[in-house]
């Protein structure tokens, strides 16, 4: 280890303790507007659904093709319904069927209905563009006896939908309607399946709606029962619009309630519109643009080489933050944009849930992952109950656990019967939480971390202490369990997902118990078991195994549960040769047939510093399985694939993993230039960084908490000039090669540049007007 002296400089702007001036990189001098508009979505062809439904791929039009709009509670999504007729979809994303106990029908996320645009005359010309950076679309449809203009959005903080025209002609008159969709599970319509007391007689899961019309006023009154009688109802959902025309214009105001009482949701509505029929208009988009204006500038900051990604990136922003906000609930598979036939209409946790939730902290966007967080701990009894609800594990009071699949209250019981169809997963818990202790670690929160986190944990790593057993060399072993769809049989003791879960779980307790100086009376237990916990199962020909007794021998399987020790866990070490072979080995056969197979390789790739090969993979996803609107199908939407390749480029730009932060490590050749503002990486540092003609040439890290900072950049040590915004002398070590180590303090901002490159701060990366746009248009067709 050698010890170096970077000389402070003396430039513009920041001043730290000792009054050093430094000009700091910041976000604040981006062209927000101009920046974003670059990334908008435009249609000059809007597309219609297939008429009947379909169970694979190949559906890229209409649903996936519509301009997607939301609020976290509330969503849109506008599209063709069939020729001359255009269909904005409503959804409500906590609108469920309230049947017990728990089932993929009886828990359904339900489909509300669509508004229907039938204009006057034929259509000749249809265009609209969605702005990211107002969070609205706009457009038009030109028909032989008039124009219609038009302008829609979902407001960012009231739920309403707001759909606005300006029209010229005959088309003053245009159709304006809603259209109720039946009240059952989207599972029943895409397998034509209704399980044996879900529906009664007719083949009816809830009774009909009811709509009352009172001049410009409008509700659909929807009752969800609790029995296919229809004599009890749990709750009433309303749709509910209000029409207003002045000369040639319209503007339609709509919301949706829901409540236990009838009465109670329908004067909800009312005064809901009500009181938006009291705001001037101008009012109402000034503060939903300003929400959508201040959200950006919160995040992180990334600009790509390449249009597609960069565009993509930023789609993904808009996207999330359209379907989860704090105080919503969390994100399904649908998110607040549902369908009405797709099998998958609940919450998966033993993939989805945690893809959807893997980027928002290096993105800076860890507030927008809380409700997950929030809704764990506050049904933390009902995951207790997963566990002491079956048979024999009544006493289990200690542990907890996440099942395949179950709705808002995460309660689902898991019964150990299921290891016989690889379903007994046990370790989705201990994933899922895994997410949770890196947005704890990287924001500094140590009172979540202490008073949410640990006890989530402990009782999910408990789990593991109830069906441990231990083999004849004294290891701890685990019985049959599950390594998610490899196989519809046991998959066989010691599966590598599981073992990952846990001994990654086991890990992050003992730092918990360091880092906050709990002292926990299971501290010594907890050492133990991970001391003494099998090694992972490998075989030296065909790589990690799925189990103890099962080879990892179908490679085109799609889920990644084998390979958690490489990722997201990074147990292995790349540096070490011996761990290297056994990783490319396992990851090279590995050969994923679905996009977040993908993705998921990719971020090993971007991991293990093969960034071409990385990129390749996400070309794949890029050009197979994303759709027009950057949606994702699997026989229905499921919304955890383009999010996780969020994860995948972060792993491009930045890598934190093993307590080092890691700058354009995963970057492909193909990106001489790139540039990114305020990653947030674990140990609370904000990063900053520009790469140009192959090479990094400015790297920043704002420390929030005064943490020790180990930075691996590509710089020669020998041109490594490191500056701080508070001492005249900043004091780092070499740590390797291309590793330097240094202390900070809270708030310090300290720059790490090449003597031989001027500076060269983040900027957004230009790029030609033929680039614009990917996105958006339904004449676009995966390939």
């Amino acid at each position: 280890m050698n010890l170096y002296v970077g000389l402070l400089l003396s430039v513009a702007m920041l001043c730290g303790s000792c009054g050093s001036p430094m000009k700091k990189a910041v976000t604040d001098d981006i062209d927000w507007k101009t920046f974003l508009a670059q990334h908008d979505m435009y249609w000059s062809k809007i597309t219609a659904d297939p008429t009947e439904p379909k169970r694979d791929f190949g559906q890229s039009t209409g649903y996936y093709a519509g301009a997607i709009m939301g609020n976290g509670l509330l969503g849109t999504n506008l599209y063709k319904l069939r020729d001359n007729v255009y269909r904005i979809n409503v959804g409500r994303s906590d609108v469920t069927e309230v049947r017990q106990p728990y089932s993929l029908y009886n828990s359904a996320r339900l489909p509300i209905g669509y508004f229907t645009i039938a204009p006057k005359g034929m259509v000749s010309e249809e265009e609209m563009r969605l702005s990211l950076y107002d969070a609205e679309t706009a457009g038009h449809f030109t028909t032989e006896v008039g124009r219609m203009n038009f302008r829609t959005y979902v407001h960012a903080t009231r739920n309403v939908i707001v759909f606005e025209s300006d029209c010229v002609g005959e088309e003053m008159d245009y159709d304006w309607d809603f259209v109720p969709q039946e009240a059952i599970s989207p599972r029943s319509i895409i397998n034509n399946d209704y399980p044996l007391g879900y529906v009664n007689s007719l083949h009816h899961s809830n009774p009909a709606p009811e709509r009352i019309d009172e001049g410009d006023w409008h509700f659909v009154i929807q009752p969800l029962a609790l029995d296919t009688t229809f004599t009890n109802i749990g709750k009433y959902y309303v749709m509910a619009w209000n029409q207003i025309s002045e000369g040639s214009r319209q503007r339609i105001l709509a919301t949706v309630t829901q409540q236990p009482d009838k009465d109670a949701a329908l004067n909800e509505a009312r005064q809901l519109l009500q009181n938006e029929l009291d705001v001037k208009e101008s009012k109402r988009t000034s503060t939903h643009r300003d929400w959508w204006h201040n959200f950006y500038s919160r995040a992180a900051f990334l600009t790509f080489p390449d249009m597609k990604y960069e565009s993509f990136y930023w789609a993904q922003y808009y996207k999330f933050a359209s379907t989860a906000r704090p105080g919503c609930p969390i994100v399904d598979l649908m998110g607040v944009w549902p369908n009405y036939d797709t099998p998958w209409p609940a919450i998966w946790m033993n993939l989805n849930i945690q893809l959807t939730y893997s980027w928002q902290t290096k993105a800076n966007l860890g507030w927008l992952a809380q409700p997950l967080w929030d809704g764990l701990y506050a049904y933390r009894d009902n995951l207790c109950r997963n566990v002491t609800d079956i048979t024999g594990q009544e006493g289990w009071t200690d542990a907890a656990c996440l099942p395949r699949t179950c709705t808002y209250d995460f309660h689902a019981p898991l019964n150990p019967a299921l290891a016989n169809v690889n379903q007994y997963e046990v370790g989705n818990l201990a994933w899922t939480l895994h997410y949770y202790w890196l947005q704890c670690n990287a924001y500094g929160d140590k009172e979540q971390m202490r008073e949410r986190l640990f006890p989530l944990l402990k009782s999910a790593v408990n789990m593991f202490f109830h069906i441990r057993q231990k083999n004849v060399d004294g290891k701890y072993v685990l019985p049959p369990t599950a390594s998610p769809e490899y196989t519809g049989e046991c998959a066989g003791p010691n599966t590598n997902y599981d073992l990952a879960n846990l001994r990654q779980g086991l890990a992050t307790l003992l730092r918990i118990d360091d880092e906050c100086g709990i002292n926990d009376p299971m501290r010594a237990q907890w050492q133990d078991f991970l001391d003494n916990l099998t090694d992972f199962p490998y075989n030296d020909q065909t790589g990690f195994k799925v189990s103890d007794t099962l080879e990892f021998l179908d490679t085109s399987h799609r889920h990644y549960s084998h390979l958690f020790m490489i990722y997201p866990y990074y147990m292995l070490r790349w540096d070490n040769p011996a761990d290297r072979a056994r990783m490319e080995l396992s990851i090279d056969r590995w050969q994923g047939n679905q996009g977040y197979s993908r993705t998921g390789k990719a971020a090993m790739l971007a991991a293990a510093g093969r960034g071409d090969d990385a990129l390749e993979q996400m070309e794949v996803f890029m050009r197979r399985f994303l759709m027009p609107n950057t949606l994702y199908a699997e026989s229905g939407p499921v919304i955890e694939t383009p999010l996780a390749a969020m994860s995948s480029l972060h792993e491009f730009y930045m890598q934190d993993w093993g307590d080092c932060i890691r700058v354009f490590g995963g970057v492909p050749s193909r990106w001489p230039d790139a540039s990114f503002m305020n990653m947030r990486a674990q140990g609370a540092f904000l990063v900053s960084a520009t790469r140009e003609a192959g090479a990094t040439v400015f790297v920043q890290v704002e420390s929030e908490q005064g943490n020790t900072c180990k930075l691996q950049t590509d710089i020669p040590m020998e041109r490594v000039k490191v500056v701080s915004s508070c001492t005249d002398v900043k004091t780092f070590y070499s740590v390797d090669e291309h590793v330097i180590c240094f202390e900070t303090v809270p708030g310090e901002v300290i720059q790490v540049t090449d003597m031989a490159s001027p500076y060269v701060y983040p900027h957004p990366l230009a790029h030609s007007e033929s680039e614009t746009m990917p996105f958006g248009d339904g004449v676009r067709q995966p390939k």
